[in-house]
């Protein structure tokens, strides 16, 4: 199974305007390997559930949470904890530890954090979301 979502990972070139970030800092690009792909989720050592930080007068964030729920559909397994950022200072807080804790700054929503993956906006978690979240839930 992993050797099928590395595939699939390998055939994405690099998303513009989109961040996808592994908990080291490495920024994912075309010249990533699948094994390099794979270490980052062998080598983590964290769990808990996926974390989704949204905004609900986001239209991206509004298309990405559509997404979310088809997904919850075919893997109900898989837990996701949502942040909305809309006027929750608590939520932010939480948001700004997470750009910290993954070496990254600015992000927007929607974001999601999967295990040592990081994924910034709508069309980058619609191509790695469900692949990363596999190989998260193959690796704990």
């Amino acid at each position: 199974m992993a050797l099928i979502l590395c595939i699939v990972l390998c055939m994405i070139g690099p998303i513009q305007a989109e961040r996808v970030f592994f908990s080291d800092g490495t920024l994912y690009n075309g010249s990533l390997s699948k094994d390099d792909i794979l270490k980052q989720f062998e080598e983590y050592t964290g769990e808990g559930p996926v974390i989704v930080f949204h905004d609900l007068i986001c239209q991206s964030c509004q298309d990405a949470m559509d997404y979310f729920r088809e997904f919850e559909q075919i893997y109900p397994e898989i837990p996701i904890v949502y942040y909305d950022l809309h006027g929750n200072t608590t939520n932010k807080l939480l948001f700004e530890e997470y750009m910290t804790i993954y070496h990254q700054k600015n992000l927007l929503a929607p974001t999601v954090f999967v295990g040592p993956a990081g994924i910034e906006g709508n069309e980058s978690i619609r191509l790695v979301f469900e692949p990363f979240a596999l190989l998260y839930v193959d690796n704990q």
